[in-house]
């Protein structure tokens, strides 16, 4: 990928999205606070432990959630010479992400959902692991934060879904993260956006991170198993992933429009074709593997 700048006449659109952001988030004003179930510093806890894929799937979110000092490091030095107001939407976005491994870890605590111990352990693996990307610019580091945040916010509202009926209270906790990611989606989609109705060349190096997009979470040692897993059971996986994610953005950017408009992206076309035969391939795969795990346990 080449290093594409972010275009400075954008700057005053860029500024209103922040403010729009601000807005937003100054009607909401929420704390961890009101989704833990604080009686239970009181009392035994009379919620029921959570099964192992639901504790997986909250874990894996709090494993990624705690990540964010080095997440605000990589957005910080990416965005350093960028416009102004992307540089303090950075700022803002780590102050409304934090409340998230701070409301996930608790949770697990007030309810002694897992072995602490263990997942203290695997906490500071994840810290000393650090996060790096291979994304060049900030169009580019814009482009993978959009995936990214939409991403994750599938991921909160499948697995509330998934925890609905053994929890309500985590259900509902997790559903008020989802909406903070919605909000920090919709910021860096726009800016994305703004940059494409100015220049449609910007869908190739657009393509270039959707094809190669990786969660963070991959910093996780056992990111795999946790993945099949929680795709296995169909709380999230590729299928929710082309559909949720993929689809979404590339329709709300007009991603096979521009690419077939713009001469030189006849490449970028292919490439989504294999980016969705790809994630449909391993939607199939997976169904296999449950399948098989199945007729054993039977």
């Amino acid at each position: 990928m080449s290093d594409v700048p972010l275009l400075p006449s954008l700057e005053p659109e860029v500024a209103r999205l922040l403010a729009r952001h601000n807005e937003a988030s100054a009607r909401i004003d929420w704390s961890y606070r009101e989704f833990l179930p604080l009686e239970a510093l009181h009392a035994p806890s009379t919620t029921p432990p959570l099964s192992d894929l639901a504790y997986t799937a909250v874990e894996t979110a709090l494993l990624t959630e705690v990540n964010l000092p080095w997440y605000t490091a990589v957005l910080h030095e990416g965005l350093r010479d960028s416009l102004p107001p992307l540089q303090e939407f950075v700022r803002v976005w780590t102050s409304e992400e934090d409340q998230h491994s701070t409301l996930l870890e608790t949770y697990l605590l007030l309810t002694d959902n897992g072995d602490h111990a263990e997942r203290g352990r695997r906490r500071k693996a994840v810290l000393a692991g650090g996060f790096s990307h291979q994304l060049e610019g900030a169009f580019e580091a814009m482009v993978y934060t959009t995936i990214q945040e939409l991403a994750t916010q599938a991921f909160y509202l499948h697995t509330a879904d998934a925890v609905e009926a053994q929890d309500p209270t985590l259900s509902r906790a997790l559903r008020r993260i989802a909406k903070d990611e919605t909000r920090h989606y919709a910021f860096y989609r726009d800016v994305v956006k703004a940059h494409l109705d100015a220049d449609a060349a910007y869908v190739i190096p657009l393509v270039g991170v959707l094809v190669q997009f990786q969660m963070p979470g991959r910093v996780m040692s056992d990111f795999d198993e946790r993945s099949l897993m929680l795709a296995s059971e169909g709380v999230f996986g590729p299928e929710q992933y082309l559909d949720d994610v993929v689809d979404v953005v590339c329709s709300f950017w007009e991603v096979d429009e521009l690419a077939a408009a713009v001469p030189e992206a006849r490449r970028t076309v292919a490439r989504m074709r294999a980016l969705r035969a790809g994630l449909k391939r391993l939607t199939k795969r997976i169904g296999t593997h449950s399948a098989r795990q199945l007729s054993k346990v039977g």
